[in-house]
């Protein structure tokens, strides 16, 4: 019986240990600003002064498909991880 606490206690630690999954939403470019990295969606969603360290796609414009991967929690984005323009 105290070996199976065991392994149980030791799967719940390492469910623990996993990173959480990223957040995405896939929409339309309302607009762009290059010089602020400053990104709005169709549906008014913004993402403000993305990091430089964030590659953005020369082909970002509007009225393109955007993937964006972030880290999110119950205060909004808390880092823009990809930006991706859709086909």
């Amino acid at each position: 019986m105290a070996i199976r606490g065991f392994v149980l206690g030791a799967a719940f630690l390492a469910a623990g240990l996993v990173p959480a999954a990223a957040d995405s939403v896939t929409a339309s470019v309302e607009t762009w600003n290059p010089a602020t990295r400053t990104l709005v969606l169709s549906d008014k969603t913004q993402f403000q002064t993305i990091s430089s360290s964030v590659a953005v796609p020369d082909t970002l414009a509007a009225g393109k498909t955007v993937t964006i991967l972030y880290n999110g929690s119950e205060n909004g984005v808390d880092s823009i991880l990809s930006i991706e323009v859709q086909p």
